[in-house]
C-alpha cells in the first residue's frame, strides 16, 4: 500500500468567500441572460453572416437578399432581417400564449422588486436589461410594478391618462358600488379614481375574491356587502397599502 499523503494547509483548496460567491453567482446569472438573449435574438430573425449591399451603392450597408438586392427596399423587411416592419396587420398573437407571457412578466416584475437590492450596479442592471427585452411588449407593465408608493393625490392625478404600463383603479369598486346603490357620480368621480401600475392592479382586483383574516376569513368583496360608501372607500385604501401603492 502507498503511503497516505496528507494536504499541506496551503495546498487546501479555499473555500469561496461570501464576495467571491457572489461573484461567482452574478457572473453565472450574467451568462445564462446572454445565453437567453441569444434565442431571443434568433427568433427575431437576426442573422450576422446575411450579405449585405456593397459599400458605393446608394443602399450600401444593408443586408441584402440572394439576388444582391436591399431586402429593406424589396419587402420592408426591417434592417436586422426580421419580419416585414409594414405589415397592414399585425398577427394576432395566440390567446394561451399572450397569457403565458404575461404570466412569465408578471413574475419577472416581482423577482425584480424581490432582488433590487441584489441586483444594485452594472452587472445587475445588464441582467435585468436582458430578462426586459425577453419580454419587451410587457416592458412598461413591468418596470410600472417597481413604483415607490404614492400619495393619494399623486394617484388621483394621473387617472384618466392612459400611460403605458397603468391602468385606472376605481377605489370603491364598479361593480359592488352599482350593486350597493351608490351613484354614478360617486363611483366615477375624481376621488374614487386612481392610476395605478397594471400588475397591482391585477393583484387589487384578486386580493378582493381571497379569504382574508382582517374580514374574519370573508373575502373582502362579501364583507363589503350592504357597508356604507366611507367603509367602502377605507377598504380600498387598505387593498392600495397592503400592495405598495398608497402610501
Amino acid at each position: 500500500m502507498l503511503p497516505k499523503q496528507s494536504l499541506s494547509k496551503s495546498s487546501r483548496p479555499r473555500p469561496l468567500n461570501a464576495r467571491a460567491m457572489a461573484g461567482h453567482i452574478a457572473g453565472e446569472r450574467m451568462m445564462a441572460a446572454f445565453a437567453r438573449f441569444q434565442t431571443f435574438a434568433e427568433k427575431a430573425g437576426f442573422n450576422r453572416d446575411q450579405p449585405r449591399v456593397p459599400a458605393g451603392n446608394p443602399e450600401g450597408g444593408r443586408w441584402s437578399g440572394s439576388d444582391g438586392s436591399s431586402q429593406g427596399s424589396r419587402t420592408g423587411i426591417g434592417g436586422n432581417g426580421g419580419p416585414p416592419l409594414d405589415q397592414e396587420q399585425a398577427p394576432k398573437q395566440p390567446p394561451k400564449e399572450k397569457t403565458s407571457r404575461i404570466k412569465a412578466a408578471k413574475a419577472l416584475a416581482k423577482r425584480i422588486a424581490q432582488q433590487l437590492l441584489r441586483r444594485a450596479g452594472p452587472i445587475g442592471a445588464l441582467i435585468t436589461a436582458i430578462e426586459l427585452a425577453e419580454n419587451y411588449s410587457q416592458m412598461p407593465s413591468v418596470t410600472s410594478y417597481q413604483d415607490a408608493p404614492k400619495t393619494l393625490s399623486e394617484l388621483q392625478q394621473n387617472a384618466g391618462k392612459r400611460r403605458p404600463g397603468y391602468e385606472d383603479h376605481h377605489i370603491v369598486e364598479q361593480g359592488a358600488g352599482r350593486h350597493e346603490g351608490f351613484s354614478r357620480s360617486q363611483i366615477d368621480g375624481a376621488d374614487n379614481v386612481v392610476s395605478v401600475p397594471t400588475y397591482k392592479h391585477h393583484e387589487i382586483t384578486g386580493w378582493y375574491n381571497k379569504p382574508n383574516k382582517n374580514f374574519g376569513m370573508q373575502t373582502p368583496r362579501n364583507y363589503l356587502r350592504g357597508k356604507d360608501w366611507s367603509e367602502h372607500v377605507r377598504v380600498g385604501h387598505e387593498a392600495m397599502r397592503t400592495f405598495k401603492v398608497l402610501k
